[in-house]
C-alpha cells in the first residue's frame, strides 16, 4: 500500500513539474523533431498573440493527414517556447450545405489560400474531395496565407508532401518573421535596361516575396529613385537609400551615366546590389536554323564600375565537360559544354549544404583592386575549364556531335559568383561629374566612400531566370532552378535566398533552410531475401521476451512468499 501511494504521488508530483518545465529527448541525427535554436530565439521575441487557422482537417487521404500531423506537431513546439502562439484546425468542407462551402472556399482563395481537388474512393466509386494544405496566421492587424504544401502539380505527389513536411519550420518562421518585423526590408528588380521579364524571374520574386516586400523600379535617370531624402532632427537631414537591395537581373541595353552616378550614390550610401549580368550576348534560339552562331561581347558600360568595387568580369566563355545536357535533333541528350555547372565553394554559409547550380553561357570573374574589399568566390567551374575569348565561335557539330579537343580543356576552376563586401570607393571619385549635379552636390550628399555594404557579382543572367511552361491558360513558371529538357533540379533559388538573406542580414534563415533529413531508404534485395526472418523475428522475440519476463517474475514472488513462510 505504501509503495502504490509513494508512485501515485510521484506521478502527481512529475505532472505538476511538468507545467512549469518543458523538456524533450530527439534521438534522430540530424535533429528531425526539434525546433532549431534560430526558431527558438525567434518565437521566444514574440510579445503578443499570433493566431493560427490552419483550414486541414476532417476526413483527409492519408498523405494529407502526415501533413497535418506534422503541422500540429511543428504548432505544439512553438507553443512550448512561448504561449502567444495560438491555433485551431478548421475543416472547411464541414458544413453540409454546398453554397456556404463554396462561399467558405471563395473567402480562402482569396485571401490566398491554395486547394487542391483531390480523388478519393467511396463506396460509389471515386469522388473530388476539396482539400486546403494551408493557413491563415494573425498577428495584431495583419494576416498572412500560409501554404504549407508546394506543388506544381493538380494532384500533388507523396514525394511533394514530404518535402514540404520537411520545409514546414522554415515556412513558418518566414510568414511569423514578416508578420513580426516592425519593418521588412525591401528587395526591387531594376526593369528599364531590357531586363529579364516578370514571367521569367516570376519564381524567385514569390520565393523573396515570403520575407520582404518586393517591386520592381524603372531608374529612369530620375534623382530620387534610388535614393530620399529623410530628417535627422529639427536641423538637420540625409541621404538614405529607397531599398534595402536591388536587384539587376540580366540587362541588355548599357547604363549611361547618369544612371551610373544613382547606382554609385546608391551604393555609397549602403544600398545593396546583386547582379546578375552577361559579358558575351548569346542565345540558344540561334542555333534553331543553324549548327553553329557567334557570341558576340556586350558592352555594359559597367566595366570600369566592377573595377572599382574589386573584380573583372571578363568577355569570354566557360566551357567544361560537367555541364548541362541538351536536347539534339535525335531526340538525345547531350552534354553542352557552353552550360557548365556552377559548384559552391565550401567555407561560406550561403554555399553550405548547396549542391550545383545552373548556367547558361558563362563568363570568367577576376578579383582585382584593393585588398580592403572583402572578395569571396561563391560558385566556379569544375576543373579542366577552357576559355573561349569572345567573338566566340558556337558550333554545336564541335561539341555535340565530334569529341571535344581535350587539350583545350586545361584551365583551373573559373570564379562566376563572387561576393563583395566592405567599403566601396565611388567611380566617380576624382571624375568629372555634370555640372548641374555638382551645384547640388549639397543637397544630394554626394560620397566618395561608403559605408560598409555589399554586392554580389553573377558573370550570368540566366541564374536568375525561370523557364516558363506555356498552356491554354498562358505561361506558367517552372521552378526556378529545374531543367525541363533533362528534368533535373540545380540549387539556383537556394542559392540567391541564401546569398539575399545574408546580404540583408537574416543568417537565421539560411541556417534553417540548410537544415536537412535524411531519407533512410530499406534496401530491396535484402528485404527481398530476409522477409520471413524479420517477420519471425517481430512475431516469436517480443512474445517469447514476454514469457521469459513472466517465468522470471513468477519465479521471484514464489522465492520471495517462500521465504516469508
Amino acid at each position: 500500500m505504501v509503495q502504490l501511494l509513494s508512485l501515485i504521488v510521484a506521478i502527481i508530483g512529475i505532472n505538476i513539474i511538468a507545467q512549469f518545465y518543458f523538456g524533450r529527448y530527439d534521438l534522430t541525427t540530424e535533429k528531425r523533431y526539434s525546433v532549431s535554436e534560430t526558431t527558438k530565439g525567434i518565437i521566444e521575441n514574440i510579445d503578443d498573440i499570433v493566431y493560427v487557422k490552419v483550414y486541414l482537417d476532417g476526413d483527409l487521404p492519408a498523405n494529407f493527414k502526415k501533413l497535418k500531423n506534422s503541422t500540429r506537431e511543428l504548432l505544439d513546439d512553438l507553443r512550448a517556447y512561448n504561449s502567444n502562439i495560438m491555433y485551431e484546425f478548421i475543416n472547411p468542407s464541414e458544413d453540409e450545405n454546398k453554397e456556404n462551402r463554396q462561399k467558405l472556399y471563395k473567402e480562402l482563395v482569396d485571401n490566398g489560400l491554395a486547394y487542391y481537388n483531390i480523388p478519393v474512393e467511396n463506396k460509389d466509386g471515386f469522388a473530388q474531395k476539396t482539400v486546403f494544405p494551408s493557413a491563415l496566421i494573425t498577428y495584431r492587424d495583419k494576416s498572412i496565407a500560409l501554404n504549407l504544401l508546394t506543388s506544381n502539380r493538380k494532384v500533388p505527389v507523396d514525394s511533394e508532401i514530404d518535402n514540404s513536411i520537411q520545409t514546414l519550420e522554415l515556412k513558418m518562421i518566414n510568414t511569423l518573421g514578416k508578420l513580426t518585423k516592425r519593418r521588412i526590408p525591401s528587395v526591387v528588380f531594376t526593369i528599364d535596361h531590357g531586363e529579364l521579364n516578370n514571367y521569367e524571374t516570376a519564381d524567385i520574386a514569390y520565393e523573396l516575396s515570403k520575407i520582404y516586400e518586393v517591386g520592381q523600379i524603372k531608374i529612369g535617370k530620375q534623382l530620387t529613385s534610388l535614393m530620399r531624402r529623410v530628417k535627422v532632427d529639427s536641423v538637420t537631414s540625409k541621404m538614405i537609400p529607397n531599398f534595402d537591395l536591388l536587384i539587376i537581373a540580366k540587362p541588355t541595353i548599357a547604363f549611361d551615366m547618369k544612371d551610373l552616378f544613382l547606382i554609385d550614390q546608391y551604393i555609397m550610401h549602403g544600398g545593396k546590389i546583386v547582379w546578375a549580368v552577361d559579358a558575351v550576348e548569346a542565345n540558344m534560339d540561334s542555333l534553331r536554323y543553324s549548327t553553329s552562331t557567334i557570341g558576340m561581347p556586350i558592352d555594359l558600360g559597367l566595366a570600369e564600375m566592377f573595377f572599382k568595387y574589386g573584380l573583372r568580369l571578363n568577355s569570354n566563355l566557360v566551357l567544361n565537360r560537367n555541364a548541362l545536357a541538351i536536347g539534339t535533333a535525335e531526340g538525345e541528350l547531350r552534354t553542352w559544354d557552353f552550360f557548365p555547372h556552377a559548384l559552391p565553394v565550401k567555407g561560406s554559409i550561403i554555399t553550405n549544404n548547396l549542391s550545383a547550380v545552373k548556367t547558361h553561357f558563362v563568363s570568367s570573374i577576376d578579383t582585382v583592386g584593393s585588398s580592403s574589399i572583402q572578395k569571396t568566390v561563391l560558385l566556379q567551374t569544375d576543373r579542366n575549364s577552357r576559355l573561349m575569348p569572345a567573338p566566340a565561335l558556337i558550333d554545336l557539330v564541335d561539341i555535340i556531335y565530334r569529341e571535344p579537343n581535350i587539350s583545350l580543356y586545361h584551365k583551373p576552376q573559373q570564379p562566376i559568383a563572387v561576393l563583395l563586401e566592405g567599403e566601396f570607393s565611388s567611380v566617380f571619385e576624382n571624375r568629372m561629374i555634370d555640372k548641374r549635379i555638382l551645384d547640388q552636390k549639397k543637397m544630394l550628399d554626394i560620397e566618395y566612400m561608403s559605408v560598409t555594404t555589399s554586392q554580389l557579382v553573377i558573370s550570368d543572367g540566366d541564374v536568375i531566370r525561370n523557364q516558363l511552361m506555356a498552356s491554354a491558360q498562358g505561361k506558367s513558371p517552372y521552378p526556378l532552378g529545374y531543367d525541363r529538357y533533362s528534368k533535373r533540379m540545380f540549387d539556383n533559388k537556394k542559392f540567391l535566398l541564401n546569398s539575399i538573406n545574408y546580404m540583408l542580414g537574416d543568417k537565421a534563415l539560411i541556417k534553417l533552410r540548410n537544415k536537412q533529413y535524411k531519407i533512410r531508404l530499406l534496401n530491396k534485395d535484402k528485404v527481398a531475401n530476409e522477409k520471413l526472418k524479420w517477420q519471425l523475428t517481430n512475431t516469436i522475440v517480443p512474445i517469447g521476451l514476454i514469457i521469459i519476463m513472466g517465468i522470471i517474475i513468477s519465479i521471484i514472488r514464489r522465492r520471495k512468499y517462500a521465504n516469508e513462510k
